[in-house]
């Protein structure tokens, strides 16, 4: 009889390891789809990371290629033309080749998926007391007047115009202000000239693109000429890529 007794317990035993079991997988199957949500959405962090980083890569790059274009003989303005344009903007598919890939996955060219903007602008004193100021702030921007000499109107806009306006003065923003096409880091202000590139590229998750909106990765770089006092534009065999503005 307690023989039979123990007997039956090891059943009621062996009845609850398996119950137990059961539940383990029951909790498994219940957090699995909230695991795999974490790796996915982990996956999306570490791209969007990776493009915000080319991004900033393509912007600086370019605008190294564009600055150090070397004025001729007896003169201090260097000159770019289409043929720099379109090379340093192809530079993008070894820079960031995501694109290609994001491109294929949207349907779309490469080109459309990003934009790339040139334009060289020049400082000028708005009165002789500015000229010769011994300012040590940093900041000259009330002295200075930003004038875009050229841009590139016809790279590709997908999201709206990003490239800057001719005809319009650059306005002085804070240091750490978001890139926008119609201002300038008050610090790049003073005697001279730079060329400013500006990249945009929306970035649409592969995981939950349905319901996760694009987000605007937008990046700009500000760089003197190296060995001029000007990078201009040379309009032959222009083939529209940039805008010489005049005025």
């Amino acid at each position: 009889m307690l023989r039979a007794a123990f007997t039956g317990l090891g059943t009621r035993v062996r009845r609850f390891r398996a119950a137990d079991d059961a539940m383990a997988a029951i909790e498994f199957a219940l957090i699995l789809p909230t695991l795999l949500l974490i790796l996915f959405a982990g996956a999306q962090v570490v791209a969007f990371v990776n493009a915000t980083r080319k991004v900033e890569l393509v912007a600086h790059s370019i605008s190294q290629m564009i600055s150090q274009a070397v004025p001729p003989k007896n003169t201090t303005v260097a000159q770019v033309n289409a043929t720099d344009l379109h090379f340093s903007y192809d530079a993008t598919l070894v820079l960031f080749p995501y694109v290609m890939k994001d491109a294929k996955r949207r349907g779309m060219e490469w080109w459309q998926t990003v934009s790339i903007n040139y334009a060289a602008i020049q400082f000028t004193a708005k009165n002789d007391a500015c000229k010769n100021s011994t300012d040590n702030s940093g900041d000259l921007s009330a002295c200075y007047e930003a004038k875009v000499v050229w841009t590139s109107t016809g790279t590709a806009q997908p999201g709206g115009d990003n490239y800057r306006p001719c005809g319009t003065a650059q306005l002085p923003a804070a240091d750490d202000a978001s890139p926008n096409r119609t201002t300038l880091p008050r610090s790049s202000f003073g005697p001279g000239s730079l060329v400013a590139i500006d990249v945009v590229f929306d970035f649409e998750p592969t995981f939950g693109s349905g319901f996760v909106p694009p987000i605007r990765i937008a990046r700009s770089a500000y760089v003197q000429p190296r060995y001029a006092s000007l990078v201009g534009y040379d309009t032959t065999n222009n083939d529209g890529i940039a805008t010489k503005c005049t005025g």
